[in-house]
C-alpha cells in the first residue's frame, strides 16, 4: 500500500476534529434540551467516542509521516556533511542539502524526473538507478517520495526549492505578493465590509450607535502540476546539463500557469481566482483608451489616483502588463521629441513603480498590481496559497 501524503493526512485529521465538533454540538444541544432524548443522547455519546477514536489515529498518522519525512530529508544531504562529526555535522543534518553553484539550484528534481521517467515512474527502481550512477543523495530522497495513482511527487525539499525559483518567473510572486501556508488545506480569512462612523454632536447629546461589520473569506487548498516531456535520446543522458533542462522547463510552464491563474483565473475546476475576480466590480474598468501619448498619461495617471484616493497601502506597488504595451508607452513623446515616460527605459518603472511584464495578460491591455483594472495593487496583501506547493510529477 503506498505511503499517504503528509497533507492529505493532515486534511483526514483535520476532517476527524470537524466531526468530533459536530458530535460535541449536538450532544450539547441535547442536553440543554427540557426533556433530553436518552436514546438520542446515548447514540451521540458513542458518535463522540468513535469520532475521538478516529482523531487519535488520525493525528498518529500525521507524527509518524512527520518523523519519517524529516528522517527521509536528513537522509538526503548523503554522508558528506557528516564526515567531520560533531555538532557541526549534527547541525547539517538538520536542514536539506542546498546546492553550491547557484546555476545548480533545482537540478535534483531534474535528475528525479528523468530518472523516473526512464525507469517508467517506478520509483524504487528510479532510486536505484540515481544509486548506481553516483547521486546518492537525490536517491536518497527519491525514497522518501509519496507515491500513488497520479504517480510519484518530488520531495518536499526539493519541491520548496522549485518553487522559490518560481517566485523571480512569476509575476504576482515577484510583485511581493505574500505566501500563506495551508497545511490543513483550507484557510479562512475576515473581512471588513463596513466601518463604525464618527460624527459631531451638540453637548451632552446621545452618540449614534455604529459598528464595523465583518464577512468570510474561504479558501481552499490548489495543486499545481508540472509535466515535461522528455526524448528517448535525452533519458539516455545523466548530466548536470539534462537536469538543468527538464528544471528550466518546469520552470517555465509552472510559471506560464501560475502566472494565467493568479492574474486571470475564475477559481474553478480547482484553480485559483486570480486578482481580476477578486476585484470589486465598481473597480473594474474597460473603457477604451485612444492611443495617443495624452490620453496614455491621463489614464495612467487616473489609475494611480484612483488607488491612492482609496487609501490602498502602497507597500509594495507595481504595474503587470505585456511587454508589447510596456514598449508603446516607452516609446511616447511629448511635443517636443522627449520620451514622456523616461524611466522606463531608464530603471523599468511607470510613475514611480515598478513594472513586470507577463505574456499571459490580454493584448493592448495594462494594469497594475492593486485596486482597480488598471490595477495598483498592494502587493504585501496576502495572494497565492499553497499547501505543499506544487508538486511536479
Amino acid at each position: 500500500m503506498a505511503r499517504q501524503n503528509l497533507d492529505d493526512l493532515r486534511r483526514a485529521r483535520k476532517a476527524a476534529a470537524d466531526t468530533m465538533a459536530a458530535v460535541a454540538a449536538r450532544i450539547g444541544a441535547l442536553e440543554a434540551a427540557e426533556a433530553p432524548d436518552a436514546a438520542a443522547l446515548e447514540t451521540e455519546t458513542a458518535a463522540f467516542a468513535a469520532a475521538e477514536a478516529a482523531f487519535a489515529k488520525a493525528d498518529a498518522a500525521v507524527t509518524r509521516a512527520a518523523a519519517v519525512e524529516a528522517a527521509q530529508a536528513a537522509a538526503a544531504q548523503g554522508d558528506g556533511a557528516g564526515a567531520g562529526g560533531g555538532a557541526g555535522a549534527a547541525g547539517a543534518d538538520a536542514v536539506p542539502a542546498v546546492a553550491s553553484d547557484p546555476a545548480h539550484r533545482g537540478v535534483a528534481a531534474g535528475f528525479m524526473v528523468q530518472a523516473l521517467a526512464r525507469t517508467k515512474g517506478d520509483r524504487d527502481k528510479a532510486a536505484r538507478l540515481l544509486e548506481a550512477e553516483g547521486h546518492g543523495a537525490i536517491s536518497a530522497a527519491l525514497s522518501g517520495a509519496s507515491e500513488g495513482a497520479g504517480g510519484v511527487t518530488i520531495p518536499r525539499p526539493q519541491a520548496a526549492e522549485l518553487i522559490e525559483m518560481l517566485r523571480a518567473r512569476v509575476v504576482v510572486r515577484a510583485s511581493g505578493a505574500r505566501t500563506l501556508p495551508m497545511p490543513a488545506g483550507e484557510m479562512r480569512h475576515a473581512k471588513q465590509v463596513g466601518s463604525a462612523v464618527a460624527a459631531y454632536a451638540a453637548e451632552n447629546a446621545a452618540i449614534a450607535p455604529s459598528q464595523p461589520s465583518f464577512d468570510k473569506i474561504d479558501q481552499s487548498f490548489k495543486k499545481l502540476l508540472g509535466m515535461v516531456p522528455i526524448g528517448n535520446s535525452l533519458l539516455r543522458h545523466s548530466g548536470v546539463a539534462m537536469a538543468q533542462l527538464v528544471r528550466d522547463d518546469l520552470l517555465k510552464v509552472m510559471a506560464l500557469r501560475e502566472d494565467l491563474a493568479f492574474l486571470r483565473g475564475d477559481g474553478s475546476a480547482d484553480t485559483p481566482k486570480g486578482l481580476r475576480h477578486w476585484m470589486l466590480p465598481a473597480n473594474w474598468s474597460a473603457a477604451p483608451v485612444a492611443a495617443t501619448p495624452a490620453a496614455a498619461e491621463a489614464a495612467i495617471r487616473r489609475t494611480v489616483s484612483l488607488v491612492e484616493d482609496a487609501d490602498v497601502g502602497m507597500v509594495s506597488p507595481g504595474w503587470i502588463m505585456r511587454a508589447s504595451t510596456k514598449n508603446w508607452l516607452a516609446s511616447l513623446k511629448d511635443p517636443n521629441g522627449n520620451p514622456l515616460f523616461p524611466s522606463i527605459g531608464a530603471s523599468a518603472q511607470l510613475m514611480g513603480f515598478p513594472i513586470r511584464t507577463s505574456s499571459q495578460r490580454p493584448a493592448r491591455r495594462a494594469h497594475t498590481t492593486g485596486a482597480a483594472r488598471c490595477r495598483k495593487r498592494d502587493s504585501s496583501t496576502p495572494s497565492p496559497r499553497s499547501g505543499a506547493g506544487p508538486s511536479p510529477r
